[in-house]
């Protein structure tokens, strides 16, 4: 009975976050996510992308990492986190010169870290909702175009559009097996899951038309659509041992200082999706209110049932910490590690088609640093700053010549609450910031982006009901 509320809490703030959800998507307008399935949204928590995204061998006893579920024994609390995000970009064409820029308002997640005993040796249920990938994009092109052996020639005009994006609800199981040994304790092993259902829509067109002042304005103007539903299941399982380096004890202070040595590895096996499609190839003319009318048919196929194949994704990495024991709590000094991963996205496969993309890899750097976590009286002293970096190859392949990504990263997380970050009752702010670039000088159109994430981690302390005031 005692799972209940939380549950009930949950499920509020899972309808809160889906309403954002579907309003804010109509915001972005990125011609990258007419690719795949869509522009991939990164699943990493708001503390680790502070630190260029480091997740593989990161624990933390106040938020929630789902890219390793083998991390989710480290919470103590039942933790609620969520998060939002304020995406900038900035579109650059080369040839014909433009540019385009857009702010877009969205949700990052929602999840709930149910501990399910206080043991050493403990487990963690966790609940999560998130958007997985986007699409929106609204492109327009003219061209000159010739029609005849004479050379004749005049101006087409074209429309692309797209919409939709995957979401996903998961559950995961992390269980971490501590070492009982006193002079041992931070050794152990962890292993987790998370088993999900997916489900998401694209929709993309393309219309060809002729402008009003054209000499072939009375041709009949095309239309292609592509409407897609589709839907399966995940599971992402992970693995993290912790070894002890080196450990010391301040002789007046009797605190215990230990340096340790993480290392983790995760993944998400390949998928094959269900999904539902709806081709439609048609003429049309414009009415003068811009809407469309349909003329004849040349191809249309409804309810076209077929598969969407997602290729197996990896990551792997360590982090080497300074712990500091004093009596029962256990807090981290300072943290530094790395992170790889990669996925296969060439073989992805669009009802048995490939589409423009590569297989794509990141190499993530990151630390996190508190300058006086246990007997500091500020949120200054007792926050983490983050700092970070990744550099990698993007899965989209628009023009051939691939897409190198590469970004800075900064982070800071205090307490609101109270000022120590460790304690049983907390309300963790967490901040971090990304400025970066996707594509080079080799590509026709690039992306600079910054980003800005804020998420909240809360206690379940919060929502007991105060007998005394």
């Amino acid at each position: 009975m005692h799972l209940v509320k939380p549950i009930i809490n949950y499920s509020l703030f899972s309808i809160a976050l889906s309403f954002i959800y579907l309003v804010s998507f109509g915001q972005e307008n990125s011609p990258f996510s007419r690719y795949g399935i869509g522009d991939v949204y990164p699943q990493q928590n708001i503390t680790s992308r502070g630190m260029g995204g480091v997740s593989a061998a990161y624990t933390s006893t106040q938020a929630v990492n789902t890219i390793n579920p083998a991390s989710y024994g480290s919470l103590r609390l039942v933790t609620y986190d969520f998060a939002l995000s304020v995406d900038s970009r900035s579109l650059l064409s080369a040839t014909p010169a433009g540019k385009f820029n857009s702010i877009n308002f969205l949700p990052s997640y929602l999840q709930l870290g149910m501990p399910l005993n206080k043991k050493i040796n403990g487990a963690t249920l966790v609940f999560g909702l998130r958007p997985a990938t986007r699409i929106n994009y609204s492109v327009e092109e003219g061209s000159r175009i010739n029609y005849d052996s004479l050379g004749t020639s005049d101006s087409l005009h074209q429309l692309h559009e797209g919409n939709g994006g995957m979401n996903q609800v998961f559950l995961g199981l992390g269980k971490t097996w501590r070492s009982k040994d006193t002079t041992k304790s931070l050794n152990s092993f962890a292993v987790g899951f998370n088993f999900g259902y997916e489900w998401g829509t694209k929709f993309i067109s393309t219309q060809l038309d002729f402008p009003s002042d054209s000499i072939y304005e009375n041709w009949y103007r095309s239309n292609s659509t592509d409407s897609v539903h589709y839907w399966g299941v995940f599971l992402n399982p992970g693995l993290m041992g912790t070894f002890t380096l080196n450990e010391v004890t301040d002789p007046i202070s009797k605190i215990r200082s230990a340096y340790t040595l993480s290392i983790g590895a995760s993944g998400t096996i390949e998928q094959n999706l269900n999904a539902s499609r709806d081709v439609t190839r048609e003429t049309f003319f414009r009415k003068d209110d811009g809407s469309l009318v349909p003329i004849d048919s040349i191809y249309k196929t409804t309810g076209e049932h077929g598969k969407i194949n997602i290729p197996l994704s990896a990551e792997g990495g360590f982090m080497i910490n300074k712990m500091v024991i004093n009596g029962p709590f256990i807090v981290k000094k300072w943290g530094i590690g790395a992170d790889y991963s990669f996925q296969n996205w060439s073989k992805y496969l669009y009802f048995g088609q490939p589409d423009q993309l590569n297989d794509s890899w990141m190499l993530r750097v990151g630390a996190e640093f508190s300058a006086n976590p246990i007997t500091g009286k500020s949120v200054f002293s007792t926050g983490y700053y983050r700092v970070g970096y990744y550099m990698g190859k993007d899965y989209i392949n628009a023009d051939g010549n691939g897409y190198k990504v590469r970004a800075v990263t900064l982070g800071y997380s205090f307490n609101l609450r109270k000022y120590h970050s460790y304690d049983n009752q907390y309300t963790m702010i967490n901040t971090a910031i990304e400025i970066g670039k996707r594509g080079s000088s080799v590509n026709n159109i690039t992306e600079n982006f910054f980003k800005f994430s804020l998420g909240l981690s809360l206690s379940d302390i919060w929502f007991i009901k105060r007998k005394y005031d």
